[in-house]
C-alpha cells in the first residue's frame, strides 16, 4: 500500500514525497469512495462512505422495489406439477432502460407452487428449496396422506410440541405441525437434499429413483422424532428438581430452547436430527452427575456467545437457518465432549477446531 501510494504522488506531483502516518493517512482518507444511492427516477436519496451501512439501510426498500420491477418477468403461479420451463440460475432482464440480474426460484404457494424472480441468490436458494418440496409433496397425494395417517406418534407428543417455545432468535413465518413438519423434513432428506433441481428432467429423475424408499425413511424419522420429544420432556422433569437460578439450570435451558424450539423439526436436516438424541442424552448425563465445570461452562458459552450474536446480526437483513449451517451443529458436539465424552463425537472436536471453524464458516 505505502509503495502504491508513493507512487501515485510521485506522478501527480513529480516529487517524492516521504509517506509518514500522517501523510499516508490523509492520503487514504482522500482516496476513500463516496457511495450514492439513487432512485428509478435518477434522484439522489442517500450518500456516505461507508457501503455496508447504505446497503442495510436501504436493503428492504432495495428488494421490495426489485419484487415490482420483476414481477412482469418470468412469473408462474398455480402449478401442481413441473409446467414451466426449465429454470436458469439467473435471469437478465431490462426494464425502464435498466438492466437487472435476478435469481429464479419455485415458490411454495400451499395448495400449488410458483416461479419468481428474486433480488439475491440466498433468497432465491431458500425459496426454491421449499418450492421444490411442495411439489414432491403435490406429486405424491397418496403416499403423503398414507404417512401422516400411519406417522410413530402419540397425542402428548403432539401437544407437546404444539406448545414449544419460540427460538430465542429466529422467528418462525409457518404455522407449526408436528406431522406436516416431519413430512416436510422427510421430503428434503429423500428427494431435494444434496441435490441441484432446476429441470423437469432432474425433476422427474429424483421422483422416480428415490420415490421406493419414501416410505421406509418416513417410518424411521418419525421414531427419531419421537424419541427426541420424549427426552425432551424428561429433561424438562429433570429441571424441575433444579433451582432457577442454578448456574447449570440456566446453561442447560438456554441450550436447549435452541435446540428444540416451535418447528425445530422442520429446519433441521435428516442428517442431523438423527443425532439430536445423542445431545439430549449428554444434557440428561451432566443434569445427573450435577455436572457444572466453570471452566467448561466458561469455554463452551466463549463459541455460543459468539455464534448467536452473529446470528442474530445476520437475521435483521435476511432468513437465517441455524441448523443448515456446520458450525451451529459444532457447538454441540463440543459440549458432548466436554460433558459425556462417553457417548463419543460424531468428529473430532476441540477448542483449536472449533476456532478454525469459525474463521472458515
Amino acid at each position: 500500500m505505502q509503495e502504491w501510494l508513493g507512487n501515485r504522488l510521485r506522478k501527480l506531483t513529480g516529487e517524492a514525497i516521504p509517506l509518514n502516518a500522517w501523510v499516508m493517512d490523509a492520503v487514504a482518507d482522500h482516496l476513500k469512495m463516496n457511495f450514492r444511492v439513487i432512485d428509478d427516477q435518477d434522484q439522489l436519496l442517500d450518500y456516505g462512505r461507508d457501503l455496508k451501512k447504505l446497503q442495510a439501510k436501504y436493503v428492504i426498500e432495495a428488494g421490495n422495489s426489485f419484487d415490482q420491477i420483476a414481477s412482469d418477468e418470468l412469473q408462474y403461479t398455480g402449478y401442481i406439477q413441473w409446467g414451466f420451463d426449465d429454470l436458469p440460475e439467473t435471469y437478465e432482464f431490462i426494464q425502464k432502460g435498466q438492466r437487472f440480474i435476478g435469481f429464479p426460484a419455485i415458490v411454495d404457494e400451499g395448495d400449488a407452487v410458483g416461479v419468481r424472480i428474486f433480488d439475491t441468490q440466498h433468497k432465491a436458494a431458500i425459496q426454491h428449496q421449499v418450492g421444490l418440496i411442495r411439489l414432491f409433496q403435490l406429486q405424491l397425494r397418496k403416499e403423503c396422506t398414507y404417512i401422516l395417517k400411519n406417522m410413530p406418534q402419540s397425542a402428548a407428543v403432539e401437544l407437546t410440541y404444539h406448545r414449544l417455545p419460540k427460538h430465542p432468535i429466529i422467528q418462525g413465518d409457518v404455522e407449526v405441525s408436528y406431522k406436516n413438519d416431519l413430512l416436510h423434513v422427510i421430503l428434503h432428506s429423500v428427494f431435494v437434499e444434496g441435490r441441484t433441481i432446476r429441470s423437469q428432467q432432474l425433476f422427474e429423475r429424483s421422483l422416480q429413483e428415490n420415490k421406493p424408499r419414501f416410505i421406509s425413511m418416513a417410518n424411521e424419522a418419525g421414531k427419531i422424532a419421537l424419541e427426541i420429544m420424549l427426552l425432551y420432556g424428561s429433561i424438562k422433569t429433570q429441571l424441575q428438581l433444579f433451582n432457577g437460578n442454578d448456574p447449570l439450570a440456566k446453561d442447560v435451558s438456554e441450550q436447549l430452547g435452541f435446540l428444540v424450539y416451535a418447528g425445530f423439526i422442520r429446519n433441521t436436516p435428516y442428517s442431523q436430527l438423527k443425532v439430536i438424541p445423542r445431545y439430549l442424552k449428554a444434557i440428561q448425563y451432566r443434569l445427573d452427575k450435577r455436572m457444572n465445570d466453570p471452566h467448561k461452562a466458561q469455554e463452551i458459552s466463549r463459541y455460543a456467545l459468539r455464534y448467536w450474536k452473529d446470528v442474530e446480526k445476520r437475521a435483521k437483513k435476511e432468513r437465517v437457518v441455524p441448523e443448515q449451517e456446520f458450525f451451529r451443529w459444532a457447538l454441540e458436539e463440543f459440549r458432548v465432549s466436554l460433558f459425556a465424552q462417553q457417548l463419543k463425537t460424531a468428529y473430532p472436536i476441540s477448542a483449536k477446531r472449533m476456532d478454525k471453524a469459525w474463521d472458515e464458516r
